[in-house]
Parts: C-alpha cells; structure tokens; sequence
C-alpha cells in the first residue's frame, strides 16, 4: 500500500469520506491565490494523491507547492 492510499484511508476514518468521497472540481491556493484547478471522480482519494506528491516532490509542480 502507497502513501496516497495510506492517507486516503486516514483522511476515511477521521470522518471525511462523508463530506468529499465524490466527484467534484477544487483549487489549491497558495496565500489566497489559485495556483491550482482540477477535478476528479472522487475528491477524497484526489487530496490524498496530491498531498503525497507534495510530501514526495514527486514533479516541479509539487516541489513548488512543497516550498509554498
């Protein structure tokens, strides 16, 4: 099991699958400025693959993110 799904299923039993296990569009701000927009299937899993790609500087996308 990845990070990505270490933290999906975290983000599970702390009580938000509720709230974002669906489809959706996000942004991701940096200092109250959209750097980022995209949508996904299920918003749950998308925050949980962005943050470990963050926490893994996986792309200069992230490694940016990461500095920010």
């Amino acid at each position: 099991m990845g990070y990505a799904e270490n933290m999906y299923q975290w983000l599970k039993r702390n009580g938000y699958a509720d709230k974002y296990d669906h489809a959706g569009i996000y942004c991701i701000k940096i200092d109250n400025i959209i750097v980022y927009i995209g949508k996904s299937t299920n918003m749950l899993r998308r925050v949980a693959e962005h943050y470990a790609a963050i926490k893994g500087q996986e792309t200069r996308k992230y490694r940016i993110l990461a500095e920010a």
